[in-house]
């Protein structure tokens, strides 16, 4: 991994809930050592840090609907059918266990995108629009036709042919993988989970990718209010963190 990639991924980390929440209660503790200005000093990042926990344990994952609702499914009835299309589906990982079955090697992330590619596909094939499937992977120690074979698999239950079904590799971010899908043909229908999607099509227009959205997942059942409601929950804390890494992508997207 570059350097530089490797020391942006380290950042946004530390700005995660739970390692900003470790600094500032570390530092809390450790300026108590530092006489009575450190022990004031102190006190201020202990409370910061408590109460950054229970915020964000309690309203993480409402930092994370604007993101999800920005953008609606895909609705495939209304794609024109005078243009081919090309589905391209933002990476995340495969499995490296061939003891699997080649369907079931992609993690619940990937799965969910893949699914997403699939409903569109299948629509598309219903109404006789010509269409490709470009799946974007930069998972190391599986080779080429490893991946292909999974992807094919996987597609093969929704009854889409193999010989559409393509990968994009080498590409390390999101910024990598737009600029990768711009040398296949075809309108281009994007597809990534919903929380996603704002930081791609942000890149989308930036390279003139001009795609259409694709959101996968991103339903949010009813709300409802208990007293459970106010205790700080992991869920909220992973919520948190992804609305803090897909913020932090939209604004490094915007700016460079």
């Amino acid at each position: 991994m570059p350097v530089l990639l490797l020391l942006k991924k380290l950042l946004a980390r530390l700005l995660f809930p739970i390692p900003l929440i470790g600094l500032l209660l570390t530092a809390g503790v450790l300026l108590h050592f530092f006489g009575k200005t450190g022990r004031r000093a102190g006190r201020w990042f202990l409370f910061a840090g408590i109460g950054l926990y229970l915020l964000l344990g309690i309203i993480g994952h409402w930092l994370l609907v604007p993101l999800t609702g920005a953008y609606p499914p895909l609705e495939w009835e209304t794609l024109p059918a005078s243009e081919s299309c090309c589905i391209v589906v933002a990476g995340n990982a495969i499995s490296n266990d061939e003891n699997r079955p080649d369907a079931c090697r992609f993690n619940d992330s990937m799965a969910t995108r893949l699914r997403e590619a699939a409903r569109i596909g299948t629509g598309l094939t219903r109404r006789n629009i010509p269409f490709s499937i470009v799946a974007a992977d930069c998972t190391r120690g599986i080779t080429t036709e490893s991946k292909l074979a999974a992807l094919r698999a996987f597609f093969a239950d929704y009854r889409i042919e193999p010989e559409r079904i393509e990968l994009l590799e080498q590409a390390l971010t999101s910024r990598q993988e737009v600029r990768g899908f711009l040398n296949y043909p075809g309108k281009k229908i994007l597809v990534s989970e919903a929380f996603h999607m704002p930081r791609l099509m942000v890149l989308s227009r930036k390279y003139a990718l001009n795609a259409l959205p694709a959101p996968a997942g991103g339903a949010e059942p009813p709300f409802s209010f208990t007293l459970l409601s106010l205790v700080p929950n992991a869920e909220n804390l992973r919520d948190a963190e992804r609305a803090v890494y897909e913020y932090l992508g939209i604004i490094e997207s915007m700016l460079f």
